[in-house]
């Protein structure tokens, strides 16, 4: 599952914090089956799978290693055993389960050249310091090679130009064209809820992309970023340098290096930091505390140091696979496709994702994150190929490359076996392995309407309390045929303290609670593959984020427009006059609103205020005055 956008479930599901990691879990069965063969075999089935697949013998289960074969491997012999039926010719080779394709991306495809990559430090007499990479400084991924030789360094605090909004503008004083900018990580006062800087939650300059875009807008030739004290507490007490490719696509606009604070210190101890009242500021830690007491910008050339950064990058192949095996229908449904999906990848040693200080440390082995969902298509897979044929095709697939953006998803939505007009739902089990107190999220229940009395049905005897969050839930493999327009359902035991660190072990799994997941998938599943009617997609829209409007609004993936599809009803939105097929052209004259977390940003930033909002409305602009709550 995506930490990037796993982190904003507010409903239905809660963290699990502190000691819960030990709660007692709930061990509920089918009534029917507790203490029967059938029970036991299930359970030993589907225990063995998760444990395997989430032993450190798999390593994380990180497309494009040794132990992704292996996990590979498991999964088509449980195929192969189970009678499904391949993609491509039935021979004992595992390529006849498997849709292959190429999992590089921009953040993952590149990888530092390490003996072609050097970062030098002159200081004021010439004395030139040659850094260790991996141990003094860092180098992150870009575009190109780079090769910037003695530019002149100049600190500029947080790297941060917020003139409009807070009259704080790191860059106004200082002149960096064509020079390297040293700056501070995140955003001053942080643990300071009164601060300008959205308090205590981290604001917009904070963000990487905004550090980023400031330094360009300036004309800097590099950024040079150091960990601010906050980052090194959370870690306890170490200075981590961040991975090549941990700031994803971000990196590639500007060279980008990370400097560890030990370096920037012993450069303040010889050229320090001079504050308006003439003191000098000879440690990274002075200047945040004075920064941060007084709100100013400190930003001023490190007179007499220069910079020397030179790195090349070598282009990386990651051949993975979906693993699809198909049960095909009998009758007059025989066309029609039912999807059944998990994603078995997981992180590997945390390279991109993890929560954790331990990342590229030790073995994320995703216990929950995703072999719950995987062992859950496998024994699905098992149970249908024994009984009576389904009426509608079952297809079941075991995605690749989730954490790295819903990759294997995505790939087979591109590249469908079978026609996705005749696709009628998708299920997506992801993180099924911590049920408690028998409470089950069901994602995605009301994009169709005849989704309701099937989960109703498929409840009957077991009797679990269904938790329906009223919004779409875009995290997992079924977002992309969710934007397909397809039916889609995603299970979840919510979110838990050990997501997306090495502490997700098959130690702490409810392995009962997964098999009851799974029984309650089976008697829907069997619904749904029998039902004479198919399920009808319906658009989702939540105000989530943008509840301070009162609108569901999506982007049109054609236009890259921002388009109304739902106004509720009492809300600023609807006494303005908003209508559901309005295309947001400009938020109170701003027309950079082109996502939705623009949108957010924007309504968080003029609560309480009354703005112009420009629509297109059938072809034709409309000027609307919204007056946004507190």
């Amino acid at each position: 599952m995506l930490v990037g956008l796993t982190l904003g479930i507010v409903s239905g599901i809660g963290l699990v914090v502190g000691s819960e990691i030990g709660v007692s879990i709930s061990p509920t069965l089918n009534a029917d089956d507790i203490g029967s063969p059938k029970q036991t075999t299930t359970l030993a089935r589907v225990t063995g799978d998760i444990e395997y697949l989430s032993s450190d013998e798999l390593k994380g289960r990180q497309p494009g290693t040794p132990e992704m074969k292996l996990a590979e491997e498991h999964i088509v012999a449980a195929y192969r055993a189970a009678g499904l039926k391949p993609i491509g010719e039935d021979t004992e080779q595992n390529e006849n389960y498997f849709q292959t394709f190429d999992a590089s991306s921009q953040r993952n495809a590149l990888a530092v050249d390490t003996d072609a990559s050097s970062m030098t430090l002159t200081g004021p007499d010439g004395t030139a310091i040659n850094l260790k990479l991996g141990d003094q400084y860092g180098q992150l991924i870009h575009k190109g090679s780079i090769e910037l030789s003695n530019l002149p360094l100049v600190f500029v605090g947080y790297g941060i130009d917020a003139a409009e909004e807070h009259n704080f503008d790191e860059y106004a004083e200082v002149d960096v064209e064509g020079k390297v900018v040293l700056l501070i990580r995140r955003e001053p006062q942080q643990d300071d809820p009164d601060s300008v800087f959205e308090g205590d939650e981290v604001s917009v300059y904070a963000y990487l992309q905004s550090k980023v875009k400031s330094a360009l807008s300036a004309g800097a030739a590099a950024v040079v970023m150091v960990n601010d004290s906050k980052t090194v507490s959370n870690a306890g007490g170490d200075d981590n340098l961040p991975r090549a490719e941990q700031f994803g696509s971000v990196t590639q606009m500007i060279p980008f290096t990370h400097l560890k604070r030990a370096v920037l210190n012993s450069i303040l101890e010889q050229t320090p930091v001079i504050t308006f009242d003439g003191d000098s500021l000879k440690t990274t830690k002075q200047i945040e505390d004075w920064i941060d007491g007084t709100l100013e910008p400190l930003s001023q050339p490190l007179t007499g140091w220069k910079a020397s950064i030179n790195a090349k990058f070598q282009k990386k192949q990651i051949l993975t696979h979906n693993i699809i095996g198909v049960i095909e229908g009998e009758g007059p449904l025989a066309d029609e496709t039912i999807v059944i999906g998990a994603h078995y990848d997981h992180l590997g040693m945390g390279a991109y994702g993890s929560r954790s200080a331990k990342a590229g440390k030790e073995i994320h082995n995703g216990a929950d994150d995703n072999a719950t969902g995987t062992a859950a298509v496998m024994e699905l897979a098992r149970r249908f190929s024994a009984g009576d044929k389904p009426k509608r095709r079952l297809v079941f697939i075991c995605f690749t490359a989730e954490e790295m953006g819903l990759l294997g998803a995505r790939h087979y939505v591109d590249n469908p076996l079978f026609p996705l007009k005749d696709t009628v739902a998708m299920i997506n089990f992801d993180m099924i392995g911590y049920l408690r107190k028998d409470a089950l999220s069901v994602y995605g229940w009301n994009t169709s309407p005849q989704f309701e009395s099937l989960l109703s049905k498929a409840n009957a005897q077991l009797g679990l309390k269904l938790v329906r969050p009223p919004g779409g839930f875009a995290g997992s493999d079924h977002l992309p045929f969710d934007s397909e327009k397809i039916p889609n359902l995603f299970l979840h035991t919510g979110l838990n303290r050990v997501y997306h660190t090495p502490e997700d072990d098959f130690e702490a799994i409810n392995c009962p609670g997964a098999v009851t997941v799974i029984n309650f998938s089976e008697t829907l599943l069997r619904e749904l593959a029998n039902s004479e009617s198919r399920p009808v997609f319906e658009r989702v829209y939540s105000p989530g984020s943008s509840a301070k409007l009162g609108v569901g609004i999506s982007k049109d993936k054609d236009t890259g427009q921002m388009v109304i599809g739902k106004v509720f009803a009492e809300t600023p939105a609807a006494e303005a006059g908003l209508k559901p097929g309005d295309i947001l052209v400009s938020w109170d004259g701003d027309a950079e609103i082109t996502s939705r977390r623009r949108l957010t940003r924007a309504i968080k930033r003029d609560a309480g205020k009354s703005v112009k909002v420009k629509v297109n409305r059938g072809g034709s602009e409309v000027l609307l005055t919204v007056q946004l709550n507190e």
